[in-house]
């Protein structure tokens, strides 16, 4: 009985690490990232204008001005 339960525990290990490594090739095959949307595409700009002002300027700091500037009309 040993032996069996041995030899399932065994399997089932393999079965798993093989498992993970197809989940892994999946994940690299399955068409990419998802496309950038408008917001993220005008927060980038901001925040890569606000940094050449103030390198310390923070992602959040960037959002809360693109948010602003979408509300004026002016992104």
């Amino acid at each position: 009985m040993a032996n069996t339960r041995k030899n399932r525990s065994t399997r089932k290990n393999r079965d798993s690490r093989k498992n993970r490594t197809e989940r892994k090739n999946r994940k690299n095959q399955a068409g990419g990232k998802r496309k950038a949307s408008d917001w993220a595409k005008s927060v980038k700009r901001v925040y890569e204008e606000m940094r050449k002002n103030k390198p310390s300027t923070r992602l959040g700091d960037a959002m809360r001005e693109a948010s602003r500037r979408r509300k004026a009309g002016k992104l």
